[in-house]
């Protein structure tokens, strides 16, 4: 079984609504794509992902995703976007559930294992 990697920047869904962007992420990954988004998602998309994933679920053809926010540790400036300001550039993955591995070890280094 293939699956392709997807990186997503930031523009590609900063305008996308909540329910639209939540489809954009769980379509691709329903579609065997690891999404490699620029940008964490907020806790409310984070739980909206994971509740949309539970209602498609199909043991036979999808089984779930996995979920993985990573925080770089580089430094920013200090930016303000809708009203909301980081100073940390992190960003997300979403894989499904069978396609890796995902450990971060204690320096805060991300592996990713690929699965067959």
């Amino acid at each position: 079984m293939s699956f392709s990697v997807d990186f997503v920047p930031s523009t590609e869904t900063q305008d996308l609504s909540y329910h639209d962007k939540i489809n954009y992420i769980l379509t691709r990954v329903i579609q065997r794509s690891i999404v490699v988004l620029e940008t964490s998602l907020t806790p409310e998309e984070e739980m909206g992902l994971i509740e949309k994933t539970m209602n498609q679920i199909n043991f036979k053809d999808f089984n779930g995703i996995r979920l993985v926010s990573f925080d770089s540790g580089e430094t920013l400036k200090r930016t303000k976007l809708f009203g909301r300001s980081s100073n940390t550039r992190t960003f997300t993955i979403v894989a499904p559930n069978d396609a890796v591995s995902i450990l971060k070890d204690d320096r805060g280094i991300l592996s990713i294992k690929f699965n067959r």
